[in-house]
């Protein structure tokens, strides 16, 4: 071979491998490059993402931050404002937090009832910082009506002493004169009660399916401080369309028991009543029965009921003394120890034998054990004759 024929030969093979190391690396650039990327973009979220929950309407906000390291000197700032107008800012002062540490709030924007309807949208923003260096900042923006849920609708949501109840139902649409079935629709559900500001009690529901009318009644699991003015929070987020509405109740939280109207009974022995709870603020009281006659005065018995809260029940029984024969009308009262009548019934009553008066308590031993058999008969009666009408039920 020719000596400038084999130079040529050996700079083609110098640069065909030269090509190859570069196409090579083109190749290995382009791959590996989205994949790195992803990863610093991916670390980044992950750094700055403590807001995990941020919420906005134009009556509230509602946020969740969890922190991952701890700090020293945080605050939460939530500001609303149409335009360039800050219509309300409040700040938070949570001081030092935890890692790992999470934490809710909720802002009720106190604005006027019909403040701001000729608005077209508001911003609500929260901001996260750690002394005068903000952490972290998200913005919501929405209009002065609340979004609504197109193919569910929110039948009731109310609370009480008790429990908080919703009622959820599908809607149908109307088209071209013809009216088409709802489609199902999927919701979470967070449930919040709330005194002033600070949140004493949450519970979520996630994956709800709604395929015609959904229920759900949730009972205070603690007791409940009379007098206070509680309000429940149910945020309600549709799967599809993705849209998130808040409902509110208001309720203050008071004593509450009934009677049961088909489990009392009255004879010309006594009565036996039945009063269940029906408020996480203990009932503590009296039942009180009054027989008043034709003519005359009305004679008046009472015992003391067992302490009732929410589902749980008592029953009382009361033996007349010193009734005489006749036709009585019969009211029966539940009281609290203010005397605050909770629950009344009413009924009617003859008496063809009456029951003899128990003497007084200083009559001779042998006397006093008769008596006591006395009562102890009476009672046996009553609870025997309850007992047959309920199984006769």
């Amino acid at each position: 071979m020719l000596p400038g024929k084999k130079n040529c030969l050996k700079q083609r093979d110098s640069t065909f491998r030269l090509f190859s190391l570069i196409a090579f690396l083109i190749f290995f650039c382009v791959q590996a490059g989205p994949v790195s990327a992803a990863t610093n973009g991916t670390a980044a979220e992950a750094e700055n993402n403590l807001i995990i929950d941020f919420f906005s309407d134009h009556d509230l906000s509602d946020a969740t931050v969890r922190f991952e390291e701890p700090l020293e000197n945080v605050s939460l700032v939530f500001t609303l404002s149409s335009g360039k107008e800050i219509l309300k800012s409040e700040t938070f002062n949570l001081g030092s937090v935890e890692k790992g540490q999470e934490i809710t709030k909720v802002l009720f924007w106190g604005l006027k009832e019909d403040y701001g309807k000729d608005r077209d949208s508001y911003t609500a923003q929260l901001s996260v910082k750690d002394g005068s260096k903000t952490l972290e900042s998200r913005k919501l923006s929405f209009s002065y009506k609340n979004q609504y849920l197109s193919n569910l609708k929110i039948v009731d949501f109310s609370a009480d002493s008790e429990k908080a109840s919703v009622l959820i139902t599908l809607m149908s649409s109307a088209n071209l004169g013809f009216v088409q079935m709802p489609e199902p629709g999927m919701v979470d559900l967070d449930l919040k009660l709330l005194s002033g500001t600070d949140i004493i009690y949450s519970e979520k529901t996630e994956n709800v399916p709604v395929t015609d009318a959904y229920y759900k009644a949730i009972i205070w699991p603690f007791l409940l401080e009379k007098d206070r003015n509680y309000t429940a929070l149910l945020k309600v987020h549709s799967h599809s369309p993705d849209v998130t509405t808040a409902y509110t109740s208001d309720f203050r939280a008071e004593e509450k028991v009934e009677i049961l109207d088909t489990d009392i009974d009255v004879d010309e022995y006594g009565a036996s009543v039945t009063v269940v709870g029906k408020s996480q603020v203990p009932f503590d009281g009296i039942i009180r029965v009054a027989l008043t006659p034709e003519e005359g005065d009305a004679q008046v018995f009472e015992e003391t009921a067992d302490i009732l809260t929410a589902g749980k029940e008592d029953t009382v029984g009361i033996i007349w003394q010193g009734v005489p024969r006749g036709d009585y009308n019969v009211k029966i009262y539940v009281l609290n120890l203010e005397g605050e009548v909770l629950d009344s019934h009413e009924t009617v009553l003859r008496i063809f034998e009456p029951v003899a008066e128990i003497p007084p308590s200083e009559e001779s031993p042998a006397f006093g054990i008769k008596a006591a058999f006395g009562i102890f008969l009476c009672f046996a009666i009553l609870l025997g004759r309850k007992k047959r009408g309920k199984k006769a039920c």
